[in-house]
């Protein structure tokens, strides 16, 4: 219940941010320079998140972040997608088919990977790879919320599509975000839990699906129980 409640709040904050009366105005500078220094101090940052798409079809799964430009992120249960970004690409593993798709890196998630953001509310600011729209802080429950609308530049200097941020105040802290996929259908993204695997150190090889992981069926790295991939001798042929 206590997690239904939380997500159903986060809907709130996104579709009643930039209308509802609870809302009030931003001190604009000090708020873009707070998320710049946040998004900056962040590296090796695991978590496990609820995600819901506008089906309201819900998933819980694992997210590891490094800096510079890498993420990988599981799920828990039947689902078998890895997920893996990198400075060049996005791959798409599914891991029962043994299937990998690899698309061009260039979308608003980067900004928990980028180092180096450097924010800003001009958008002809050529020395910013990172444009907030719009800021707005919302009251909920006795609790301070912000939300950032951004837009980061991607490889071909070009904006891309943008990404809700948004954070609980006192103390700073990201508690989740608002992307849409390219049929432009809404997906929310609750952080629940951050993790201590792999602060201190982080094998680079799990940015990445290896020959053998894919050939052993030994291809989970999170923290959830999940049973190795059975091949068939013959699955390749």
């Amino acid at each position: 219940m206590f997690i239904k409640i939380k997500l159903i709040n986060l809907t709130l904050l996104v579709i009643l941010l930039f209308y509802s009366k609870y809302c009030y105005s931003s001190n604009q500078g000090k708020d873009l320079k707070l998320l710049e220094n946040y998004l900056n101090s962040l590296n090796n940052l695991s978590f496990i998140f609820e995600q819901k798409n506008q089906d309201a079809e819900k998933e819980i799964g694992w997210m590891q972040i490094a800096k510079p430009n890498k993420i990988r992120i599981e799920y828990k249960g039947s689902n078998d997608l890895i997920i893996i970004s990198n400075a060049f690409y996005l791959i798409l593993y599914k891991a029962e088919d043994d299937i990998i798709t690899s698309l061009s890196n260039d979308g608003p998630w980067n900004i928990l990977s980028t180092e180096n953001i450097h924010i800003t509310s001009d958008i002809k600011n050529s020395a910013a790879n990172t444009y907030v729209k719009n800021v707005k802080k919302y009251s909920l429950k006795g609790k301070n919320y912000i939300i950032y609308e951004i837009l980061m530049k991607n490889k071909s200097n070009q904006f891309s599509t943008p990404i809700f941020l948004y954070a609980s105040l006192e103390p700073f802290k990201i508690e989740g975000w608002t992307i849409y996929d390219n049929k432009n259908k809404k997906i929310i993204v609750k952080i629940n839990k951050i993790l201590n695997m792999n602060k201190n150190y982080i094998n680079p090889d799990i940015f990445s699906i290896s020959e053998a992981e894919r050939l052993s069926g030994k291809v989970w790295h999170g923290p959830f129980s999940k049973d190795k991939i059975v091949r068939k001798p013959e699955y390749r042929n």
